[in-house]
């Protein structure tokens, strides 16, 4: 009978085929506790029973299909971590995956040492999420302290970048990833902002060819760009009408209390422009500083563009969401006196192509 520890995470691998699922449980035995399941239904029972932190699940099973499995596990618990691996890969079930937020999509037959690559990064990925939860927990406790939820965060921040320095590349884009979504998860329209803004900056990235550090850079920075409104009240953030003038006030800080929150990383300076100047303008009617034209950090310009065109076809509560048409049109509209007119005009074009 196999021992099972406590401090190792537990993987359920589900696969119909007795080969792939024997190999994968060797593969994995030694560095986590595993379980196995040939079908969705089995499945499903084991993680009704016990706390899974990932599964590995193929597509094509009798019974229950691997989409509805992976729809009914995420409505289970949405925190369980998903990497699919399959011999039938499609469109359709890729876009499935996409839209679930699966860690990785994997073909079949698959290679021992990626497999164990990507499931230990899939692990490690989950408890920093898990990390930065329990901090936001805390915080909430007393909601009504906006610098204490700052002070809380970066002090968090701190420590963390302790037991990960130094964080680089790729690993340092995969932390500001995680916590960026973590922040944003509990809320119906910042679910994923920083994401799709992270993702419509790197297009203009690519029309502007820039090099691949200073692409993960603005992905940090696009990533980050709104971490200063932790401290503000959703009461504000969402609120149905203007703001008055104190709410006001306060929303016009955010971008400096987020290179305030992120200072412990030690972040370089172009990452923090992006985050501290993404809502200034060219017409110099922006703030927190009023810079103009190209005073304004490239970074900046290219995230406030992205910002932008993601609020208007996500909507907000005050303000119904736009067709991507009528939102590049308004982005072309605005440009010169809101946005750089050089670079709307590389982001449409690049959306024309994807």
């Amino acid at each position: 009978m196999e021992q099972f520890l406590i401090n190792k995470s537990n993987v359920l691998i589900v696969d119909d085929e007795l080969g792939p699922r024997e190999s994968l449980r060797m593969i994995l035995k030694p560095s986590f506790n595993v379980y196995t399941a040939e079908d969705g239904r089995c499945a499903l029972e084991v993680i009704k029973k016990i706390p899974i932190d990932l599964v590995t699940l193929d597509l094509k099973m009798p019974g229950i299909p691997g989409e509805e499995v992976l729809k009914q596990i995420k409505n289970l618990d949405p925190t369980i971590e998903v990497v699919i691996i399959t011999g039938y890969g499609t469109l359709q079930s890729a876009v499935e995956a996409i839209k679930y937020k699966v860690f990785d999509y994997i073909l079949k037959p698959f290679n021992v040492a990626d497999i164990l690559s990507i499931v230990k990064r899939c692990i490690k990925r989950r408890e920093m999420s898990s990390m930065i939860k329990d901090v936001l927990l805390e915080v909430e406790k007393d909601p009504k302290s906006p610098l204490k939820i700052h002070e809380q965060i970066a002090h968090f921040l701190d420590q963390l970048d302790d037991f990960y320095y130094p964080l680089k590349g790729e690993s340092y884009l995969e932390f500001v990833r995680v916590l960026a979504s973590t922040l944003e998860g509990k809320d119906l329209y910042t679910a994923g902002h920083s994401e799709r803004v992270s993702y419509y900056s790197s297009l203009i990235a690519d029309g502007l060819g820039l090099t691949k550090t200073q692409k993960e850079n603005l992905q940090i920075s696009a990533y980050l760009h709104d971490i200063g409104k932790v401290g503000i009240t959703n009461d504000s953030i969402y609120k149905d009408g203007p703001l008055d003038e104190e709410e006001w006030a306060a929303m016009r800080e955010h971008p400096i209390k987020g290179v305030n929150i992120v200072a412990p990383l030690r972040l370089p300076y172009e990452v923090l422009g992006g985050i501290k100047h993404h809502h200034e303008r060219p017409d110099g009617m922006g703030y927190p500083e009023g810079l103009s034209g190209k005073e304004i950090p490239l970074f900046a310009r290219i995230i406030a563009i992205a910002d932008a065109y993601d609020a208007m076809i996500v909507g907000r509560p005050y303000k119904p969401a736009l067709s991507e048409d009528e939102a590049m049109l308004e982005l072309k509209r605005s440009s010169v006196s809101q946005f750089d007119k050089e670079l709307v005009d590389i982001f449409l074009k690049e959306m024309k192509k994807k």
